[in-house]
């Protein structure tokens, strides 16, 4: 397990300190499938369009906001967000957690590359949860870098999509945030 923070990026470190890449989190999920959770904090829209883990809950962390800016250049192809694209955090986020997880139990949580599970980890350990890991490079992962490369600027790489684990868009109403308040 990557427990060492100086091996995680800055913006993937957590008050906990608990990291596993995707494989060692399917791991350590299939080997107790009732005592570990995967919770999926990237929004409805992504969990359900792009694809989630098996059995992972979706509880997002924040909805996306956006509102038309005039006047403002985009560049094409710039990454990031495009401008008026803000985000606000679900108020819920904690007790959603609280009423299908205790404070103790082991909970892999992940997102699209890493830093909002990072930000959701830190989130549930100030609500008292202690056992709570992130997944390193989340389900899509990190950006390709190499600029050689067709998939230049996208997160495709050492995720949880990346590392041929399984995932799909199969839907179970249980485990869907529309389903969980």
């Amino acid at each position: 397990m990557a427990e060492i923070a100086s091996d995680v990026p800055k913006s993937n470190q957590t008050i906990l300190g608990l990291y596993v890449t995707p494989r060692e989190a399917y791991e350590m999920w299939k080997a107790d499938r009732e005592g570990v959770t995967i919770l999926d904090v990237r929004t409805l829209e992504e969990y359900v369009f792009v694809g989630h883990p098996e059995k992972a809950r979706n509880v997002p962390l924040s909805f996306p906001v956006f509102k038309r800016v005039a006047d403002v250049p985009t560049q094409a192809g710039a990454a990031g967000p495009p401008p008026g694209f803000k985000v606000k955090p679900n108020p819920d986020f904690v007790s959603a957690v609280q009423k299908v997880c205790a404070p103790t139990d082991k909970i892999l949580v992940l997102c699209g590359s890493g830093g909002r599970a990072a930000m959701a980890v830190n989130t549930l350990a100030q609500a008292g949860f202690t056992n709570v890991y992130n997944v390193l490079n989340g389900f899509e992962g990190e950006m390709v870098t190499d600029r050689t490369s067709a998939d230049f600027g996208k997160s495709m790489k050492n995720g949880w999509k990346d590392a041929g684990l399984p995932w799909g868009r199969n839907l179970d109403p249980d485990l869907m945030w529309e389903n969980a308040r």
